[in-house]
């Protein structure tokens, strides 16, 4: 190797090492932004994040993110660097749509299932045995925004909905004769892939 390549190597070596301590020094992230959350706090997110002010702004990037997305609470989060020493986290937070019944207590779901530790009780109420029915009852409560409390077990769904109960084989029923349900009279009604039973 000619001096005159080994002088470049070495010039090379001292310019990336003066860019790498300028990435450290020069540009330090002085603000740090947080968007779109209202269940996590701000520092709970720059903690997932590892992301502290004075870290090189250069070095924010949404590999970062991954303990974050992990969260069950988060849906979508991605970083911007909208200018220089700035970075920002938007994140687009789950929301709860149903309380599972579960041994441990209560737990929030939102509308894909996810379970939501910490949420507040809020819509239907849904508890079951037997194969794990969840999504489906979740599907129901979005069918039936008012039910109260959804029952699933291998034959069905118990769905407690503007003071009746009414008893659905499948989904596919339901969604069926969901366009008359309102002129159904009756406390209970069942219905079946062949038609409707009602107690009144």
């Amino acid at each position: 190797m000619g001096g005159a390549a080994l002088s470049r190597i070495v010039l090379a070596a001292l310019l990336g090492a003066t860019l790498y301590v300028a990435s450290l020094v020069v540009w330090p992230s002085e603000r740090l932004e947080v968007t779109g959350n209202v269940h996590l706090e701000r520092a709970r997110v720059l903690e997932l994040a590892d992301l502290y002010p004075g870290d090189p702004w250069l070095w924010a990037t949404s590999g970062r993110l991954e303990a974050l997305r992990a969260d069950p609470w988060v849906l979508e989060a991605r970083l911007e660097r909208p200018r220089l020493g700035v970075v920002r986290i938007v994140v687009r937070e789950r929301v709860p749509v149903a309380t599972l019944e579960t041994p441990e207590g209560p737990v929030g779901l939102a509308a894909d299932g996810t379970r939501l530790p910490g949420a507040e009780p809020t819509g239907p109420v849904i508890a079951g045995f037997g194969e794990d029915r969840t999504l489906e009852a979740l599907r129901v409560a979005a069918l039936l925004p008012t039910a109260k409390r959804i029952v699933y077990n291998p034959a069905g769904f118990t769905v407690d909905w503007e003071g009746r109960q009414l008893w659905i084989r499948s989904l596919e029923n339901l969604r069926v004769w969901l366009s008359r349900m309102n002129k159904i009279r009756g406390k209970g009604v069942a219905i079946y892939s062949w038609g409707v039973s009602i107690r009144r």
